[in-house]
């Protein structure tokens, strides 16, 4: 970029991203997939830096593919997958987190010295674990601050955070007694402050519609667990602010979860969430969104959302789950000539 504006009309032209021939395999990127299939890199890379920076979880890796077409068709049409709202089972430690840290010590003494400093190096690894898998956070953890493009950050201008209430609609037809029949409906605004754009860039405007993780099957920790310890029920907050993250399954707050599906959470994490309850009366009935099964797979595979698992909701999904009618009201002022300026000659 930097020589391409150097170099002015004589530059090389910006490279392109090859995408797939359905009209559709760039609607992720708000755009018509053009018949050359062909579309701006930046419009793909910055829709990546996005993701990685802002919608990921920490730990998963990066979104790296180097084409539009390399991307499966859900992806390529309504965008990467996201998380689910954050629960004990929607939002574990990260994998590699460790139950345990030894440390080498003499049989007849200990080095109180060194026992300080195997403190502090678990006690940074730990921040960055957890808190600080960002450049930007390490260097705010020092008082510092960083410029968003120093680690190629794309700029959070604004965000908006709402809720969408759903309501019954009058009148079902014969065939759907006994079903839910509704509809969610909510008008909102997304104002951004007036802000000084530095140099030239992209602004994207992205959406994230959730359904909180209702889970029909979802056990409390402790009712899943039953024979409880001292540890499990009584709160107690020194053992809670200084025991190691503790190791469950998914059959811990699943029933017919997998025993083997492991992940980690901090002690008395069952104490900060407590998970909805479905009456069984409504797990076989269709209209609702509901989680009827326990996520299976990985990790990752298991936090992020599965939409397919919703589509039983909707009477029909040839417009998918939801649309937005959106209008934007931009004022950008420009040192851009007139459209009589561009006309005239001189």
């Amino acid at each position: 970029w930097i020589k391409f504006m150097k170099d002015g009309v004589n530059a090389t032209p910006l490279p392109t991203v090859n995408t797939t021939g359905y009209i559709d395999h760039a609607a992720f990127l708000g755009t018509i997939n053009p018949d050359t299939n062909k579309i701006p890199k930046h419009l793909f890379q910055g829709y990546l830096n996005i993701y990685n920076n802002y919608f990921k979880a920490p730990w998963m890796p990066d979104r790296t593919e180097a084409n539009p077409n390399e991307l499966n068709q859900d992806d390529a049409r309504y965008g990467f997958r996201c998380c689910h709202l954050k629960n004990i089972w929607t939002a574990p430690l990260p994998p590699e987190t460790e139950l345990s840290r030894q440390m080498t010590t003499s049989t007849t003494s200990i080095d109180i010295m060194g026992l300080q400093a195997a403190y502090a190096n678990l006690h940074t690894d730990q921040e960055r674990d957890y808190f600080m898998q960002r450049y930007h956070d390490v260097i705010s953890s020092f008082g510092g601050k960083t410029s968003y493009d120093a680690d190629n950050r794309p700029l959070l201008v604004m965000r908006s955070n709402l809720w969408a209430s759903g309501y019954d609609v009058d009148g079902t037809d014969q065939t759907s007694l006994g079903q839910f029949s509704g509809r969610v409906q909510q008008t909102y605004k997304h104002s951004v402050p007036r802000f000084f754009v530095p140099e030239h860039g992209t602004m994207f405007t992205l959406a994230l519609v959730r359904f909180p993780p209702t889970a029909t099957k979802e056990i409390q920790y402790l009712n899943a667990k039953g024979a409880l310890t001292y540890t499990d029920i009584a709160g107690d907050p020194v053992l809670y602010g200084n025991l190691p993250p503790r190791e469950i399954s998914m059959k811990d707050v699943f029933r017919s979860g997998d025993s083997s599906k492991k992940f980690k959470i901090a002690e008395g994490q069952w104490y900060r969430y407590a998970p909805s309850y479905v009456s069984p009366a409504y797990h076989l009935l269709e209209g609702f969104p509901f989680i009827q099964e326990p996520p299976s797979g990985d990790l990752q595979e298991r936090v992020l959302i599965r939409h397919h698992d919703y589509d039983q909701c909707f009477q029909s999904v040839q417009l998918l789950q939801w649309n937005s009618q959106v209008k934007f009201n931009v004022t950008v002022y420009r040192n851009l000539p007139t459209t009589r300026d561009s006309i005239m000659t001189s």
